[in-house]
């Protein structure tokens, strides 16, 4: 802004008394005259609000520095708020995902769980069928074993009736020597008889001995078969109490999904207000670079202001000395001089009050974006706030899931302990049960010689009962020398049938422990195939168990991590929320420097207005003096 030096005195110069003045300049000084202490009043006024603008002005500069450095710190703080806020926002979205995968970890878990519980259950189950079969097979050896006992007495009764056979040979051989020539042949069929008698007590004997053999491998058999009942016992409660915490477990993961289900809800709504909170940023970061910049244009402006109302004063002075020339009777220059400073004057305060519109303006602008700052930041403080609640939910949550995992992964690692002696176990029983098929086989080949050895016995008491019957007949021959040979003969016949009755229940027992033997042979291979499919089951639920372990110790990883990204954004958060608190502070300040900024300003533009209406005031009089 432009203006005139003018030249002439300062002070106001002393009036001058002058007679007989000429005619024109009388009319001059009498229209002089007629508005003197008006434009006097005027010029001082016009000297007053130039001085009070200027001073105004220097005042409103200050103030709009302090507004610049607060505008210029709140866009910094509204811009790393912005910042942190997207960090967040980012940070919420892979919290989101995180949470997902660990709901879709614990969901396969709790499926998988639901099945091994099934198999687990199922294998209880068998074990204890195998232990019920035990019993039952057991029941059976003692059985057999009674049966063999049974043969032992049948056979001691043979072998006692071979002796008394030997006997009555004996008798029959002292009676052949009686009949002297005549009982030849009864010495003859008295050896056989005895030769005979002496085969079926080896016979018997060797029965005995192979009885004895199969009764030893029979108790074997029923030693490892209640060796395998208790050890199936021993499996299938381990087995059993394996299911019962399977299966709590399996009720466990129902809450403890619900808990994962209820996290993700809180997390859900984390990240929906912090969608709001992002634009709650925004809005507050571009009103805070809208105020910055506004409020840098404006304190750019009134910089200009002040030198421009500096120059102003100047002119002021400088009017105001020439108004006092006018009226202490100068000549008609002066008029000139007024006129023209007043209308230079005029066009710069006009530019003045132009300029000061425009800032009033601004500060309006600033004073909005102030407004909008402080609601929007009101606005985040409470989101912040509710953010702050939900996730310090989600971590409450999270925590306690950390807590359920480690109890999930201690019942795991014990559920798999007793799996693993259940396994244990079954193997054991798999390979006892086949060291006893083993001793069926034998009991079996055993039983075998044992009915060739019957049967040597049936023949010898066959050809002895042949011996005897031929023996009578020859009695009946020879006549009354025969008589004794007839009565021993006779004797040894009922001893044969005897012991051919006994023979056969022998043999009917031996066919009853082979059957038995068969049966039993059948049952424990059956066990052995149970066991087999049990130890292929828990083989593989062990395998299961093991992988998911590592899937449980995952999902613990992942939770801990959780936790940890959740404390990290609690803690961003509530740095949000005291920023927001902060920016509202600031906005509320901002605001309210930006009123009384605008008030300031308000009067300066009407100091400018009254200085434009004194200016032209003395720009009209000192036109009509020209």
């Amino acid at each position: 802004m432009g203006f005139i030096t003018f030249g002439g005195e300062e002070n106001p110069p002393e009036q001058k008394q002058k007679t007989d003045p000429p005619k024109e300049e009388v009319k001059i000084h009498q229209k002089r005259e007629l508005s003197d202490g008006d434009l006097k009043t005027i010029a001082d006024t016009l000297m007053s609000k130039s001085q009070e603008g200027l001073a105004a002005i220097e005042e409103l500069k200050g103030t709009m520095e302090q507004i610049a450095a607060a505008a210029e710190e709140s866009a910094g703080a509204a811009e790393e708020s912005l910042s942190a806020v997207t960090q967040i926002k980012q940070n919420s979205k892979l919290l989101e995902k995180e949470a997902i995968e660990v709901s879709e970890t614990a969901q396969k878990l709790q499926e998988l769980l639901e099945s091994l519980s099934e198999d687990i259950e199922e294998s209880a189950a068998g074990m204890k069928k195998t232990a019920d079969t035990a019993v039952n097979i057991a029941e059976k050896s003692e059985k057999l074993f009674e049966a063999s006992k049974n043969i032992t007495n049948a056979v001691n009764l043979i072998t006692k009736l071979a002796k008394k056979t030997s006997l009555l040979a004996l008798n029959a051989a002292i009676e052949a020597a009686r009949a002297k020539e005549k009982g030849k042949s009864f010495t003859v069929m008295a050896s056989e008889i005895r030769a005979m008698a002496s085969r079926a007590n080896n016979h018997a004997q060797a029965i005995k001995e192979i009885v004895g053999n199969i009764q030893e491998r029979i108790r074997t058999i029923r030693d490892g078969i209640l060796l395998v009942k208790e050890e199936m016992e021993k499996a299938s409660s381990s087995s059993g109490e394996a299911s019962e915490k399977m299966k709590k477990l399996v009720e466990f993961m129902d809450s403890f999904m619900a808990q994962i289900q209820e996290m993700l809800r809180a997390i859900e709504k984390t990240v929906n207000e912090i969608e709001i909170l992002q634009q709650g940023a925004e809005t507050i970061a571009a009103a805070a670079e809208e105020s910055a910049s506004a409020v840098a244009e404006v304190t750019n402006t009134i910089s200009m202001q002040v030198q421009a109302f500096s120059q102003t004063e100047e002119a002021a002075v400088m009017i105001k000395n020439l108004v006092y020339k006018l009226s202490s009777g100068d000549n008609e220059a002066v008029a000139h001089e007024l006129a023209a400073a007043s209308e230079e004057l005029a066009s710069s305060v006009e530019e003045l009050e132009r300029s000061m519109e425009q800032v009033v303006e601004a500060l309006d602008q600033i004073e909005q974006a102030a407004e909008i700052s402080k609601n929007d930041a009101t606005k985040n403080a409470h989101v912040a706030e509710k953010c702050v609640e939900y996730i310090k939910e989600s971590k409450d949550i999270v925590s306690r899931l950390f807590e359920s995992i480690k109890w999930v992964e201690k019942e795991f690692g014990e559920i798999l302990e007793k799996l693993r002696a259940v396994k244990e176990s079954a193997q054991n029983n798999s390979k006892i049960a086949e060291e006893r098929k083993i001793d069926l086989n034998y009991v079996k080949s055993r039983i075998n010689s044992l009915n060739n050895t019957i049967r040597k016995i049936e023949l010898a008491i066959v050809q002895t009962a042949a011996l005897s019957i031929n023996g009578a007949v020859e009695a009946i021959r020879i006549g009354e020398l025969g008589e004794g040979f007839s009565e021993v003969s006779n004797d040894i016949r009922e001893l044969a049938i005897t012991s051919e009755e006994n023979l056969d229940k022998v043999i009917v027992i031996i066919d009853e422990v082979q059957e038995e033997n068969d049966i039993i042979a059948v049952e424990i291979n059956n066990i052995i195939l149970t066991q087999d499919r049990e130890n292929e089951k828990l083989q593989r639920v062990e395998n299961e168990l093991l992988r998911n372990k590592e899937n449980i110790q995952a999902v613990k990883t992942k939770i801990e991590v959780f936790l940890k990204s959740i404390e990290e954004m609690l803690t961003a958060l509530e740095q949000t929320k005291i920023a927001s608190d902060q920016i509202k502070e600031a906005a509320e300040l901002s605001h309210k420097n930006a009123v009384e900024s605008k008030e300031a300003a308000t009067i300066i533009l009407n100091i400018t207005r009254d200085m434009n209406t004194a200016i032209t005031t003395i720009s009209s009089f000192a036109n009509k003096l020209v």
